[in-house]
């Protein structure tokens, strides 16, 4: 056990008059102090606390990236990303390339190593306005082509109200997540390999002028996050055998009241995997005919609607499609216990 909770609180705890404790489904608040003690019992897998980000004065020490990879097609790559526009270097007056000061403000969590599920954490060293928090972690997307609707950003909320007195928590790392029963770990940013928690020795948290402060705070709110959806360069026909494994996917959850949803996953799939039109519309059009699907006409429509509109819609992909037959396979447990 890395015998530094100071270092950890220092770091990561902002609001100490409350946290929250992880149980086997969900968590738990507790409203005690957050103490030495709880930190300890953290680090030593003993209980897994999260730690609301908001004080009572709406501000933050940290910014958070939530990378799930039950919402990302790779993860992985969606990390180095976003580490690509944090970390990304500058060059001094000989041209030599220098990591940015930001570079020692950044963390890299494995939330539950090795699972490819990851924080991004980025560390103030005074608290700031939630606003400017969630304004920077927003613009860092935007300039990583990353949609908030596949990375969550914390702060998730600008302030808390009487209504909504803690806000979002954020289970704090180094930790033992008790329902995967894996560990948290700290990561190289270029290797994704365990670092030693020593390492968290040399992280300090990031300051702003004053000018640049004043500038942050008089932004307006960040509502939207402009994403520019690549093609492949080329689309490519699938053989029979590759589509009639597709067919036979789909059919086995080409259930009513999902099967729209299910094809608009399954051609952002075909979309961002450059499957052709051709391909894609067959598949379609066998699935209908085989599960006598009565709108065969509308989902041909949907295939070809798509195909001229791609660079103007959000499809989810695999990530959707894993939670579509998630949330089957949860409605089939409940109703057969």
């Amino acid at each position: 056990m890395w015998a530094k909770p100071s270092l950890l609180r220092n770091l990561f705890v902002n609001r100490e008059d409350c946290y929250c404790i992880q149980l086997k489904q969900g968590y738990t608040r507790v409203e005690q102090p957050l103490t030495d003690d709880v930190l300890v019992q953290h680090l030593k897998g003993e209980v897994t606390v999260g730690s609301y980000q908001l004080d009572k004065g709406n501000r933050v020490k940290w910014l958070c990236f939530d990378l799930d990879p039950e919402r990302l097609e790779d993860a992985k790559a969606t990390a180095q990303k976003i580490l690509a526009v944090l970390l990304e270097k500058e060059r001094d007056s000989e041209g030599n390339e220098t990591p940015r000061v930001w570079s020692n403000c950044v963390i890299l969590e494995a939330s539950r190593y090795p699972d490819p599920s990851y924080h991004i954490w980025v560390l103030f060293l005074l608290p700031v306005k939630a606003k400017v928090a969630r304004w920077l972690g927003l613009r860092v997307l935007e300039m990583a082509n990353v949609s908030p609707k596949t990375v969550e950003v914390f702060p998730k909320q600008e302030e808390i109200t009487a209504d909504r007195p803690f806000g979002n928590f954020v289970k704090l790392p180094f930790g033992f997540h008790q329902v995967e029963q894996k560990w948290s770990r700290m990561l190289d940013f270029d290797t994704f390999e365990p670092l030693p928690l020593e390492e968290l020795e040399s992280k300090h948290g990031l300051s702003f002028g004053d000018g640049d402060m004043a500038k942050l705070e008089g932004m307006e709110t960040k509502r939207n996050v402009q994403v520019v959806f690549t093609l492949p360069k080329a689309f490519k026909t699938l053989s029979d055998s590759e589509e009639e494994k597709a067919v036979r996917f789909l059919c086995k959850y080409w259930r009513e009241g999902a099967r729209n949803k299910l094809e608009m996953c399954f051609l952002g799939l075909c979309l961002k995997k450059g499957v052709s039109f051709e391909s894609a519309k067959r598949i379609i059009s066998k699935v209908a005919d085989r599960t006598n699907d009565s709108e065969k006409q509308a989902r041909l429509e949907l295939v070809a609607y798509h195909y001229r509109n791609r660079m103007n819609v959000y499809l989810k992909g695999s990530s959707g499609i894993r939670e579509i037959i998630r949330e089957m396979c949860l409605n089939e447990s409940k109703r057969n216990p």
